[in-house]
């Protein structure tokens, strides 16, 4: 078992934060930094309007670190 993380963010319907460069940057830097250590799981919500940003890491301060990077650069 490895400790996760889930965060949901919200964004406006009709919009598609993934396709944009930051977040594919950022999302690519997480995985960069979680590479054997452990993984992220990125998906849209299919019933609202969410992102939902999941890590699983061994250390916990990566963890958190990675998640909320991806979970900033989708919400700016």
């Amino acid at each position: 078992r490895v400790p996760q993380l889930l965060k949901n963010v919200r964004f406006a319907p009709g919009g598609d934060p993934l396709a944009a460069v930051p977040v594919r940057a950022a999302i690519a830097a997480a995985q960069a930094r979680l590479a054997g250590t452990g993984r992220l799981l990125i998906r849209k919500s299919g019933t609202e309007p969410l992102i939902r940003v999941m890590a699983e890491c061994e250390n916990d301060a990566l963890l958190v670190e990675v998640v909320d990077s991806v979970v900033a650069a989708i919400g700016s």
